[in-house]
């Protein structure tokens, strides 16, 4: 007998490039509605719909995203991929820095599952949040990094008890071979080691796994690291 995979609808932010692209390949190969979040020009993925979305400005989004939830009552989850980093230390740190870091990191999360908890509500769904080994660990020189994302951690646990129908899970992996890793690495004065990180194929798989949890079980915080 062959088990069909119900149809499910995810929103993610950050498609174009990184985890949240292969998150999106992945989804959409497993046969889902996907639709994304892009800052400029459209992803070149076979999505059911994308809203172009200025992380950097989350006060636009509430008439940012009603066209789509006017088509879209119903939301099986919602995966925050997208992120910045700013390096350095925190001698250096100037006030922008830290607002750009959480605003993006953290506020745009906020007011993006906001403008999204009817939809999210209507499903019983997924709020998954790409976090980061930072946020559980802040070191130099992610500083500042690493404390808007101990932010988006303690933003993960209020909302899972605010919202208890609702499934929120906090997703940190370790170092994935993306374009913010040569930036960190950069950073860091460190070799760009590809072959020693998580692929972001990897980490879209364990996303996958997530979301398509049985309504009995739920996974509130999730670690991923490298395995060399």
């Amino acid at each position: 007998m062959v088990t069909l995979v119900p149809v499910a609808n995810y929103l993610i932010t950050g498609v174009s490039r990184g985890i949240g692209r292969a998150a999106a390949e992945r989804l959409l190969a497993d046969g889902h509605q996907v639709y994304g979040t892009v800052r400029t020009e459209p992803p070149g993925l076979p999505l059911a719909g994308f809203v172009t979305l200025d992380l950097a400005e989350p006060a636009a989004f509430d008439q940012a995203l009603a066209p789509l939830l006017a088509q879209l009552p119903a939301l099986d989850g919602v995966v925050h991929a997208a992120g910045i980093v700013r390096p350095g230390p925190l001698a250096d740190t100037r006030p922008a820095d830290f607002t750009e870091q959480f605003t993006v990191n953290v506020t745009a999360v906020a007011e993006l599952t906001r403008c999204l908890l009817p939809a999210l509500r209507a499903a019983a769904g997924t709020v998954l949040l790409v976090n980061s080994g930072s946020g559980l660990n802040a070191r130099p020189p992610l500083s500042s990094y690493g404390a808007a994302k101990h932010a988006l951690r303690g933003y993960a646990d209020a909302l899972r008890q605010e919202e208890p129908a609702l499934r929120v899970c906090s997703l940190y992996p370790g170092r994935t071979d993306t374009e913010m890793q040569r930036a960190v690495r950069a950073a860091e004065s460190g070799e760009y080691q590809a072959e020693s990180y998580l692929r972001p194929e990897t980490v879209a798989g364990v996303i996958a796994t997530v979301l398509a949890l049985p309504r009995d079980a739920t996974i509130t915080d999730l670690t991923l690291r490298p395995a060399t």
